[in-house]
């Protein structure tokens, strides 16, 4: 996400298309802004502070269920303001889903750096012959991922922001109950 924001920024900003260039913009500053919230609940968490690990989800799910919510107001169909704004709240999504996995279960498990892990994924075997086996799952879950929302919005139009909120839900509900057993016990 980032990666390509940067670049589409830079071209913006070269004078091929400014449009373009100041929406990459607006993603990657969301991006960064929501790492850095994320991060901070992890980080916080890992601390001794109140919050469990997987609390960095919270902040996400509130910016998905948001976006879900405004969608559905628009009826699928937001103008380009609109759009604008829920593509801000998205790209902060992502950056704390990224910055809370990094901080709270390791940097070795990237969740959307799809070239990178992929590299690594390859390099790995190639030099060491060790197949990484959670690099390669995670690669094939985004690509399902996406997959799913694609056909999602082909069979219930309007309704694709519904499965990230969903799939994020249940994420944090799951880490939740297992971090509420472990303290119980």
């Amino acid at each position: 996400m980032a990666t390509a924001n940067s670049a589409l920024t830079g071209v913006g900003l070269g004078g091929a298309d400014p449009r373009l260039g100041a929406l990459a913009a607006v993603a990657v500053l969301c991006y960064v802004l929501g790492a850095a919230g994320a991060g901070w609940a992890a980080g916080h968490a890992q601390r001794g502070g109140r919050l469990r690990p997987v609390d960095f989800l919270l902040l996400e799910l509130v910016l998905l269920w948001a976006v879900v919510a405004w969608w559905l107001a628009a009826g699928g169909d937001p103008s380009g303001g609109e759009r604008t704004a829920m593509l801000g709240i998205l790209a902060a999504a992502m950056g704390c889903q990224n910055a809370g996995v990094r901080v709270a279960m390791g940097a070795q498990v990237p969740t959307a750096y799809l070239t990178g892990l992929l590299t690594g994924a390859v390099t790995d075997a190639v030099t060491s012959g060790r197949v990484q086996w959670p690099a390669l799952v995670t690669t094939a879950l985004l690509i399902l991922g996406a997959a799913a929302a694609a056909l999602l919005e082909r069979l219930l139009p309007g309704a694709a922001p519904l499965l990230p909120a969903l799939l994020v839900t249940a994420a944090w509900l799951t880490g939740r109950a297992r971090t509420g057993t472990r303290r119980a016990s």
